[in-house]
């Protein structure tokens, strides 16, 4: 018997340090989370070439063991760390990119045909990098007295966070062509101030 009554939905927070997600689960089960047999998360980057790097699946319940899953359910949400995951079999990278993320969770009760499962796609900006490039930067460039010429380069830090949550904003709406605008005069403004990589 198929859900009858469920409303997917996720939300996902990136550690800054990317090193890790934090997945919650927003849908709407009305009584049926215990019918699910299988919850996987696909998680897709898609570079700024339109070339999609894939990790592989991660299961909620894997061997049927529900401990991941219930914590995915719970208010604090499931850790996904990318120590945990792969790209076609070989470790992945020991931070998540920045860039432009699909993060996909597929259920099922045991009764859908392959491909007719119920989902919930969450698209993401993954910035931790350049979020921090900028926390550094007031450090690197304000002096005082604030001159003229500081004052631009406050200015210019300020925007740089406006940048940031514009980009997030367009992600979350898949703009993907506004978010890679965005991301380009983000780049533009860390190299103009050649802001150190963080790590």
């Amino acid at each position: 018997m198929a859900f009858t009554d469920f409303t997917p939905g996720t939300r996902v927070v990136l550690a800054q340090d990317a090193k890790d997600f934090r997945i919650y689960d927003d849908s709407i089960w009305n009584g049926e989370s215990g019918l699910c047999t299988s919850a996987v998360v696909s998680i897709r980057h898609i570079d700024d070439d339109e070339v999609a790097i894939d990790y592989d699946d991660y299961d909620l319940i894997p061997g049927g063991v529900t401990t991941k899953f219930d914590e995915y359910l719970s208010t604090d949400g499931h850790l996904i760390e990318i120590a945990n995951l792969t790209i076609d079999g070989v470790a992945a990278a020991d931070r998540f990119p920045d860039g432009y993320y699909e993060i996909t969770v597929t259920y099922d009760d045991g009764t859908y045909v392959a491909g007719s499962e119920p989902y919930y796609k969450n698209t993401q900006a993954f910035l931790a990098k350049y979020r921090c490039m900028k926390r550094t930067m007031p450090a690197l460039l304000l002096t005082w007295p604030i001159t003229d010429m500081v004052r631009r380069k406050n200015d210019d830090i300020y925007t740089l966070g406006l940048y940031l949550d514009a980009a997030e904003y367009a992600a979350d709406l898949e703009k993907k062509v506004e978010f890679r605008k965005f991301i380009a005069l983000i780049r533009s403004l860390v190299d103009y101030y050649a802001v150190p990589e963080p790590w």
